[in-house]
């Protein structure tokens, strides 16, 4: 026994708290926007993503932001840089490095993709080395009447262990961190077309 909790009910304690501390975080991210919804979970040894987010913003606007992988790093916290390495037609190797994390557990990005695009409304990617044995994922932009629509889908399997109870919340935090970072600077973009726009 020790720190006044027998081992049975201190290892219950540890799940419940780290339950409430995943839980917390995630409806802190989501209710960062009412337009944007992220969904995350465990399939065996990955985790699936699907996240969306109603933008007003054009579809010229969002999707040259959408591809500015350079600039990445300006607006996307766990990404320390993002840098083309290689582009030929709608195809671009891109490499992105960074930590992300959850409570006392962290692991590193390091990450190269091969990107394709379909010009406007598209972009799909597929990791080709780095620190996750397979991260596949698509953005897509749709166009509404509010504006425009950003969907994405991903599958991620880590090449590293994680550990029990904080390993799947992290790199689930870590994708909605992204996602929503990139929602917030492309309203961010367009609202300075607009002001642009108006004279203000």
């Amino acid at each position: 026994m020790r720190n006044g909790l027998p081992g049975s009910k201190r290892a219950a304690f540890c799940r419940a708290l780290l339950a409430m501390l995943s839980l917390t975080w995630q409806t802190l991210v989501i209710a960062a926007d009412a337009r944007d919804s992220v969904r995350a979970w465990r399939d065996e040894d990955a985790v699936i993503v699907q996240a969306e987010a109603q933008l007003d913003a054009s579809m010229e606007t969002a999707w040259r932001v959408l591809t500015d992988y350079e600039h990445y790093a300006e607006f996307i916290p766990d990404l320390k840089s993002s840098r083309v390495l290689a582009r030929s037609g709608n195809t671009a190797i891109v490499e992105q490095r960074g930590e992300a994390g959850f409570i006392f557990y962290h692991f590193p990005l390091e990450v190269t993709f091969s990107v394709t695009e379909i010009p406007g409304n598209t972009v799909s990617s597929r990791a080709i080395s780095g620190t996750f044995r397979e991260m596949i994922g698509t953005y897509v932009l749709t166009e509404t009447r509010a504006g425009v629509r950003l969907v994405y889908t991903g599958r991620l399997v880590p090449s590293f262990t994680l550990p029990p109870l904080v390993g799947v919340p992290a790199v689930r935090a870590a994708v909605e961190r992204q996602f929503l970072a990139l929602a917030r600077e492309i309203r961010r973009v367009a609202k300075i077309a607009v002001d642009s726009s108006d004279g203000r």
